[in-house]
């Protein structure tokens, strides 16, 4: 039995046959020209090479450069401790008081011993005197001048003598009230008010958080170029920087991990860094300088763990995947792969983005 079909229905099938294969193949057309002016509006940079510098990153240790313990200089009772653990402490301030009724009888008695040895000296001195006239005139022999003589001179030593005990005296007094050698933060505080301490008592300990310094351990096949560049920057948590003023390093290495101990110096006055000491922080190091291509910050899209650059090609928009290396200081970051010199990259991700959806829902639809 055979079937016959209308005209009709031949003209039907073939116009769905059209369309469907004009459909499929959709995607493969140019862009409208809407989305080609789209994507001719965006900024676009170029991938570039740049001079890079070559780094190491270490792990490093903050620590203070003045760290000490404040021991007592005389002996006597402790009657105040004004500062506890944790408190700021200004350079020159009163940090503890010690009695000072031994000291002030000592400083007393260098008084009194200075105005004994001044009137001694008043009175040799008007001998001589007297006896260096009468020895011109010939009166008194040469032996008896020399006495007088000897005895003024005696008695200035004295002097000298008692000026020097009051000067220690006065000291030692002083020594009763400690100050701060200078300005930091009491981490410990050795003694209680009450105590009896002696000279070399253990009182208070004190740290500067002015003058920082980083120690990081170096490996031996890395000391050479570190030698040569002498240049270091810390990198801080929020991803700011530091650069060192100075590199200390060993001359010799420790024979049990084959590094050298180095000390990565930092300007004065971190205290807004939020750097403490006995905090780790990374430390990298310059090796040389190397060409890498590199991209502005603001044309990478960061999506977690994966990154990646809108690039122009050909009138179109794609996205591709790159692998980063470090963030330089000019705003710009290094690609290792993904990107070919002279790419053109779109500057604005958001745009970017914008535009490359609008590009793939043309092509979908």
């Amino acid at each position: 039995m055979k079937f016959h079909f209308p005209s009709q229905f031949h003209f039907a099938a073939t116009l769905l046959v059209f369309f469907l294969l004009t459909g499929c193949s959709e995607s493969s057309r140019p862009l409208t020209p809407g989305i080609t002016a789209s994507i001719g509006e965006l900024k676009t940079v170029l991938a570039s090479k740049q001079i890079v510098t070559e780094e190491l990153s270490l792990d490093g240790t903050v620590e203070a450069v003045n760290r000490a313990t404040v021991s007592a200089q005389t002996a006597g009772r402790v009657t105040e401790l004004p500062y506890d653990v944790g408190d700021y402490i200004a350079k020159g301030d009163v940090i503890a008081k010690i009695t000072a009724n031994e000291q002030n009888a000592g400083v007393k008695a260098a008084e009194a011993q200075l105005k004994e040895a001044n009137a001694v000296f008043a009175e040799a001195d008007a001998q001589l005197k007297r006896m260096k006239n009468v020895y011109e005139q010939g009166v008194v022999s040469k032996s008896q001048y020399d006495q007088a003589l000897a005895a003024q001179q005696s008695a200035a030593a004295r002097v000298e003598s008692a000026k020097a005990a009051l000067a220690d005296a006065r000291q030692r007094l002083e020594y009763t009230t400690v100050v701060a050698p200078y300005s930091g933060v009491m981490v410990s505080r050795l003694i209680d008010v009450g105590a009896t301490v002696t000279v070399g008592t253990p009182l208070l300990e004190g740290v500067s958080l002015n003058d920082l310094r980083v120690r990081v351990d170096i490996p031996q096949q890395y000391i050479l170029p570190i030698r040569q560049q002498e240049q270091a920057r810390v990198i801080l948590d929020n991803g700011n920087t530091i650069q060192a003023e100075q590199l200390r390093i060993s001359p010799s290495a420790n024979p049990q991990t084959q590094s050298f101990n180095t000390l990565v110096e930092l300007p004065n006055d971190q205290q807004e860094s939020a750097l403490y000491p006995g905090t780790l922080v990374k430390v990298a190091f310059a090796l040389g300088d190397t060409t890498h291509i590199t991209v502005p910050d603001s044309a990478i899209a960061r999506r977690g763990e994966v990154n990646g650059v809108y690039v122009i090609k050909e009138n179109s928009l794609r996205f591709q995947y790159v692998r980063l290396g470090r963030s330089l200081t000019n705003g710009n970051t290094v690609v290792l792969s993904g990107v070919l010199d002279g790419d053109t990259v779109a500057a604005d991700v958001i745009a970017a983005a914008a535009s490359y959806k609008k590009q793939h829902f043309v092509k979908q639809g």
